[in-house]
């Protein structure tokens, strides 16, 4: 292998970016085994190749929400059939991202109808790219793109189950939606939240942290103790972690607005090093407390000038 090739046996199909920061989360997606979690009877979400998938029996047909990494996508199908006996009708993009919509066209292959926030289908029609990230993404496939669009709430009925589907305000991107499940009870977040670790903060697609931390505090009060709230990338969690995710992205807003008050540039707010505290907990992956600052400053439009 010569300097700058992945150690990553690549699928030309898919819409990750070579190189990079991206390039051990990509290697985790490849090599992680699929963990199946069942949260409820008829709702199972399955992690670790990509952002998380979740899977929602109807009467007859269920839904995916996300679909993780292409390379996986075969795998996904499987456990998705062996939990539910039920093939796809619907799926649902929680956001643009490649980790997130990477196995879109497998799935539509198979007259799966795809569903996202009309701003989604919009970058993902397009080549996109993060400057805080270094992330440059080709446009996806047209097959790949969602075929129904929406930017108002909207709901799915599966006969025995109905995902309520919710658009952000801009967030972690600006096509965020979070899947709602009344009966069941369960809220499935998207990259809204990531439990364990720093989110990514897409500047480039309107994110910010402030939008991010809204965001929840609308979200708060529509669950209670019981409810199961499945995060982009993590462990399932429930309102208190949700509650302690909140808390953490607050706290380290708030040394950032201090710091930006007093007048700091970009490079002393860096090594202020506003997220110390936390980044034993949550800088996890390529998103160090580092990376994590420079993205919400990105947010602000603050970037380091160059040298």
């Amino acid at each position: 292998m010569t300097r700058g090739q992945s150690a990553v046996r690549m699928n030309d199909c898919h819409s990750f970016p070579s190189g990079g920061l991206v390039e051990l989360s990509r290697a985790a997606y490849q090599s992680t085994p699929l963990a199946v979690v069942e949260i409820r009877p008829t709702v199972f979400s399955f992690i670790g190749a990509g952002g998380t998938v979740t899977a929602v029996g109807g009467s007859q047909e269920c839904a995916v929400i996300d679909t993780g990494y292409g390379p996986r996508v075969p795998e996904i199908r499987s456990a998705i059939a062996g939990a539910l006996h039920q093939s796809p009708r619907w799926l649902i993009d929680t956001h643009w991202h490649f980790d997130h919509t990477d196995g879109n066209s497998t799935f539509a292959e198979d007259q799966t109808t795809v569903v996202g926030h009309a701003n989604c289908r919009a970058r993902m029609s397009q080549d996109q790219f993060v400057p805080s990230l270094e992330w440059s993404v080709r446009s996806s496939p047209r097959s790949a793109w969602p075929v129904l669009t929406f930017a108002a709430a909207v709901s799915i009925d599966l006969g025995s189950q109905t995902l309520e589907l919710i658009p952000q305000e801009p967030a972690h991107t600006d096509g965020d939606v979070v899947v709602w499940l009344p009966s069941a009870n369960v809220l499935v977040m998207g990259d809204l939240m990531t439990n364990g670790s720093y989110p990514v903060i897409d500047e480039s697609s309107c994110g910010s942290l402030h939008g991010m931390i809204q965001a929840i505090e609308r979200l708060l009060p529509l669950i209670n103790a019981e409810t199961a709230v499945v995060p982009g990338h993590g462990p399932i969690a429930n309102r208190d972690d949700l509650l302690n995710f909140h808390d953490t992205l607050r706290t380290i807003e708030s040394r950032v607005q201090r710091l930006i008050a007093a007048g700091s540039s970009v490079a002393e707010i860096l090594a202020a090093a506003p997220s110390a505290e936390f980044d034993p907990v949550w800088g996890r992956g390529y998103v160090t407390g580092t990376v994590f600052v420079r993205m919400i400053l990105a947010g602000l439009g603050l970037t380091e000038k160059p040298g």
